[in-house]
């Protein structure tokens, strides 16, 4: 099977690739930043919207909202599952039709996977530094920018089939 890429496909991959890399690669800065800093702050913590934002160290090694706290060798699985996911988004961009905004959402997505990916592959646990606190008091669970950019990619996608029949409704040209 010779699958060749839809055509129109290279600006949308463009799309992707910069939110990926852009992505990714602030999510990895800010987990190196807060590993430097973070440990020599007084407290451990540092206090960015009291008391609501926090910025404190830990290392996750286990899956997202620490459901399962610790997988051991599976971490490893997670870190390679990522990255085929990430290269799963990159071949929908390549081999069907993608609006501009899914191709930006699906490289968020893709960013924060090889983010959390990379760190999953070196056994370093993923690290989490932001918390948010509740006004009657405990937290999220500790999360990062990668956490973010998913969340956000996933959440883009899941309002954009609206946007689309909207245009379609107004006649306005599709993204």
């Amino acid at each position: 099977m010779n699958k060749k890429p839809v055509p129109g496909s290279w600006s949308r991959l463009a799309l992707f690739g910069t939110m990926a890399l852009a992505g990714s690669g602030c999510d990895l800065k800010t987990k190196a930043w807060a590993e430097q800093v973070l440990p020599a702050h007084p407290e451990g913590t540092l206090s960015v919207v009291e008391p609501w934002v926090e910025l404190t160290l830990a290392y996750n090694h286990g899956t997202a909202f620490s459901v399962v706290p610790n997988m051991g060798s599976g971490t490893f699985l997670f870190g390679v599952f990522a990255l085929i996911l990430a290269a799963g988004l990159l071949a929908t961009i390549l081999f069907t039709r993608v609006g501009r905004l899914e191709a930006l959402a699906l490289g968020t997505i893709a960013g924060g996977g090889i983010g959390n990916g990379i760190e999953r592959l070196a056994g370093t646990g993923v690290v989490d530094f932001i918390k948010v606190n509740y006004p009657w008091g405990g937290s999220w669970p500790l999360f990062n920018v990668a956490d973010v950019l998913i969340v956000v990619g996933v959440a883009l996608l899941f309002l954009l089939p609206k946007n689309k029949k909207k245009r379609e409704a107004s006649g306005a040209p599709a993204s």
